[in-house]
């Protein structure tokens, strides 16, 4: 499984991505299904949301994302490779 995505660490497009969670891995907020990408241009880029795929852990009921989901403007969010989860 690909690494998990991470406040201030990972992005969604050149946009990073700002948590809504307080869960932690290596001292940063894990991104979670509905967290808000930073605005990075018009419209859909202008308030996008990430949206965990198929493949993910549930923290309290939520999806954590993951590298390769993607935001709701279309750009794949890069992942931590120093925190995984699964395999």
């Amino acid at each position: 499984m690909p690494g998990v995505c991470r406040d201030t660490t990972d992005s969604a497009g050149a946009a990073l991505i700002k948590s809504q969670t307080t869960v932690f891995a290596n001292s940063e907020e894990v991104i979670v299904h509905g967290d808000s990408v930073t605005g990075h241009g018009g419209s859909p880029h202008d308030a996008p949301t990430m949206v965990a795929g198929s493949n993910n852990v549930f923290i309290g009921g939520v999806a954590v994302c993951n590298a390769g989901d993607s935001a709701s403007c279309g750009h794949a969010a890069s992942g931590s490779s120093d925190v995984n989860v699964g395999d």
